[in-house]
């Protein structure tokens, strides 16, 4: 971990944060002694679901945790916070968001790259989604952390290096046999192309001191996951994104044991169950 301005505390960026894992990172983060750039796609108000197909019916939900309210948490565990605006659709926020938070406290230790393109084109079927459309999610989560790094990464060299944490996803890796459930083809080849990203930083940079990763989180309980459960009556199944946040700072904290996991996949549940990591949720006496 490099050295900071002002408070002495490593500095993390957290993409994604107004809920879920990046969230739930970024208050792990600050309660194991960092400071935390969040950001989302507005820094204030209530974010409304944008569906994930061209014909979602939930479209237009509000839904729950706002940036305020992460940097409201992040004071309560003794971290300090910048929120930060970044949309993935647009590079300029994108750009930005990545020079505030290096000047912020005048280096970067830590990118947590959990944000990605939240609209139609995820789940639509091909042929049937737009091109343009498809080109659209592939870029977003694939190409824009790109634009991140081009801001950020020579400063985290010239500190030590620091760490990038990818969070990827089955759709990266797994193969679908006829008959199965298949993802999103666009969804499926951004993540495919993103999680590429982490091995060739490990192969460029690994000697000046950067590590790498990718992280898959499993099956992992969203919100937009418990509106449709409850739409139909039932409860929204699957990992707590607790086990993801407790990866990604036991990842950071840089230990032997993660230091030996450079350049392969990491699974959060394997992590967690491997190293006792404490996965209980706000609140609660059950891990």
């Amino acid at each position: 971990m490099g050295d900071t301005k002002g408070t002495g505390r490593p500095v993390a960026l957290v993409t994604g944060a107004s809920r879920g894992i990046g969230r739930r990172s970024a208050v792990r983060l600050a309660r194991a002694g960092w400071d935390v750039v969040v950001t989302a796609r507005s820094a204030t108000g209530v974010a409304r679901f944008q569906g994930t197909s061209m014909s979602d019916p939930e479209a237009g939900v509000a839904l729950p945790g706002s940036l305020d309210e992460v940097v409201a948490e992040i004071a309560a565990e003794g971290g300090d916070a910048l929120a930060v605006a970044l949309d993935l659709t647009d590079e300029d926020t994108v750009r930005t968001a990545a020079r505030e938070a290096l000047a912020w406290r005048g280096s970067l230790d830590l990118v947590v790259n959990n944000a990605i393109y939240q609209g139609p084109g995820i789940t639509d079927p091909f042929p049937g989604v737009p091109i343009d459309l498809v080109e659209t999610v592939i870029r977003a989560d694939a190409v824009m952390p790109l634009a991140i790094l081009e801001e950020v990464l020579p400063a985290m060299l010239a500190n030590g290096g620091g760490t990038w944490i990818h969070l990827t996803s089955g759709a990266a890796t797994l193969d679908i046999r006829p008959g199965q459930p298949a993802w999103g083809l666009a969804y499926a080849m951004a993540k495919a192309a993103a999680h590429k990203t982490a091995g060739v930083l490990n192969a460029t940079y690994g000697s000046d001191g950067l590590r790498a990763y990718n992280l898959n989180p499993g099956h992992t309980v969203t919100d937009v996951m418990r509106v449709r459960a409850a739409k139909a009556g039932k409860e929204a199944r699957g990992q707590s994104p607790e086990l993801s946040a407790a990866a990604v700072v036991w990842l950071a904290e840089g230990g032997a044991e993660a230091r030996a996991m450079v350049g392969a996949e990491v699974v959060s549940r394997a992590v967690c169950d491997q190293y006792g990591l404490d996965v209980s949720e706000p609140g609660s006496d059950v891990s």
